[in-house]
Parts: C-alpha cells; structure tokens; sequence
C-alpha cells in the first residue's frame, strides 16, 4: 500500500470519487486533496522542512484556476527535497489535445499522462509496486 497519495484538481466530483475509490481499495494510508497547484507548492514552500510529508504519488490536472498543472510542475521541478525523484506524478485529465500529452513529456517527473475518468487499469499501473 502506498503511504500517501496528494490530489491536486479543483473537480470536487472528480476528486470525491477518485478519493472514495483509493479508500475503498486500500491502496494509500492517506489523501490529501489540494485545489490547485498554488497550494500543493504554497504546501511544500511554507511548511517547515521536517514537517513536509512527501507524496508518493501525485495525481495532477492541468486545468485549474489560480495556478494549473503546468505551473506546478515547473514550480515543483524547482524544488529541492529528498526523495523527491521517488515522487511518482501522473498528469490526469480530460484534455486529448496532443500538445498536452507532448508536454507532459517534457517533465522528467511525469511518469504517465492519464485520461479523465480513470479506469481500473490506470489504478492498478498507478498503485502497483514498482
């Protein structure tokens, strides 16, 4: 089982059912949910360096309001912490434009660019034990 999975996406509905689906499986200890991208980096940047849980795996849109999935990930590549290469983001979104798929190729942290809504095979490549 995976210790902690973060959520960033503003799709309440989204992330309720994503959320009660990791619950119902088992598959991480805990979720943390953030709206946008400004929190999940606001998170990392204003928590003191002890505290900060790192997530194992970051399921992350591209489109929200404030700060979008790009923005995190350029702001979070930026970032120094350990084990932050363990992080295994997954950019999750509804988006089918190729430029976006291309995109997410350009970030070495992105391990898959997944489609909205995610299936039974998407979780179990996303949760499986590496």
């Amino acid at each position: 089982m995976v210790k902690t999975t973060f959520i960033i996406d503003d799709d309440d509905i989204y992330v309720y059912a994503i959320k009660r689906l990791i619950n119902i499986r088992k598959l991480s200890e805990q979720v943390v949910v953030f709206k946008n991208g400004k929190q999940a980096i606001d998170y990392f940047v204003e928590t003191p360096l002890e505290e900060v849980i790192m997530p194992d795996i970051i399921l992350l849109d591209i489109r929200m309001p404030v700060m979008d999935g790009w923005g995190f990930l350029e702001q979070f590549s930026k970032l120094d912490f350990v084990g932050k290469h363990k992080v295994g983001v997954y950019v999750v979104s509804s988006s089918i434009d190729p430029r976006d798929l291309r995109k997410a190729d350009e970030f070495p942290l992105v391990e898959k660019y997944l489609f909205k809504p995610i299936n039974s095979e998407d979780l179990k490549f996303i949760f499986s034990p590496s």
